[in-house]
């Protein structure tokens, strides 16, 4: 999922007339006893005032009053319905219905999550049964960090992240990272990027709250396999951010550069702050690894591995300090010419 605003309006939009007479017309052809009036009736009431979520979730009360009021029947039909959506973020819903209403069905609903996921991700849905049964959840997760489908295993991950943006935190992992443990150290070098990601964003959550530990684990793991060492590097991207030394260290940007000054000047020579025009050529006998990065006073240069460079650094009077990093300038206004 998206880290954008699920209030935003162009967003809401997914769940619109045409999108909820679509899946009447679906459910019929499934359920040809579902209501569809009652259905539309329920879900385009009061539409306009619903953001995106408020949306998702009267669709799922719309089908509880609409399905059979058995929960295994109802989900006969959804698991029916959702190769039909044919929508990521609507087909988020079925795993919606299923965290509402399946919890009295445990087993049953974690193997619909597991069905549903590949459609659209139950990593919102399954944070429900996290919360009510933490630990059995988690034994079930470690389990679909091993399966063959991608979707299954990034939801291991995804799922189980202490502060998924658009849903609850789940304190006992922000607590205690070890218990979360098990099923990244399953994922670490898993081939499909899609999974990495998650592995990578659930790894830089834990190092907002428990930064000697991530620095831990990750030194833990054989970072020579370049799909565990492409997840260490983007795990430590808020740490790296804070100048913390250890994590700087990890992806290699310790030590100092062999860097060397062949020419520096500044004109003129005096000037009110920031507003300096300058030029400078430096050079690089080994190069830096790649993710690691020089910051000169007007720009950041990256550098190739293991190659020797010379740059041409140069700024003039536009050059400002950037808004987003206190100390540095905007890349803008430099020019680099290797």
């Amino acid at each position: 999922m998206s880290d954008s605003d699920p209030s935003s309006p162009a967003l809401k939009e997914i769940f619109n007339e045409a999108r909820y007479r679509s899946l009447a017309k679906e459910l019929r052809t499934i359920f040809p006893a579902f209501d569809a009036k009652r259905f539309l009736a329920l879900t385009l009431a009061d539409l306009d005032t619903r953001s995106l979520l408020q949306r998702m979730r009267r669709t799922s009360e719309a089908l509880r009053e609409t399905l059979p009021p058995r929960f295994p029947a109802a989900l006969k039909i959804l698991r029916q319905l959702a190769p039909r959506i044919q929508h990521s973020f609507t087909s988020i819903v079925p795993p919606d219905f299923v965290a509402l209403y399946g919890q009295d069905h445990y087993e049953l609903s974690l193997e619909a999550l597991k069905f549903f996921t590949p459609f659209g991700s139950a990593e919102f849905a399954i944070r429900t049964f996290l919360k009510s049964d933490l630990k059995r959840t988690l034994a079930v997760m470690e389990t679909w960090a091993t399966d063959e489908n991608e979707h299954v295993r990034r939801l291991a991950s995804e799922g189980s992240r202490p502060r998924l943006p658009w849903s609850f935190r789940l304190d006992a992992i922000i607590r205690n990272p070890d218990l979360t443990a098990p099923i990244l150290s399953r994922l670490i070098n898993d081939p499909s990027l899609y999974v990495r990601k998650s592995v990578a964003n659930h790894l830089n959550d834990i190092s907002k709250d428990h930064p000697d530990w991530l620095i831990a684990w990750l030194r833990a793991q054989d970072l020579s396999h370049p799909h565990a060492r492409w997840i260490a590097k983007r795990a430590v991207r808020t740490l790296v951010k804070r100048g913390h030394p250890e994590a700087l260290a990890l992806i290699g940007a310790t030590g100092h550069a062999e860097i060397k000054v062949n020419h520096f000047t500044v004109a003129p020579r005096r000037v009110e702050l920031y507003q300096v025009a300058f030029k400078r050529i430096i050079t690089s006998p080994k190069g830096l690894r790649t993710g690691g990065f020089f910051y000169a006073p007007d720009q950041a240069v990256s550098f190739w591995d293991n190659q020797a460079i010379t740059a041409v650094v140069e700024a003039g009077p536009q050059c400002r300090r950037s808004a987003a990093y206190p100390g540095r300038f905007d890349a803008s206004c430099g020019l680099v010419t290797p």
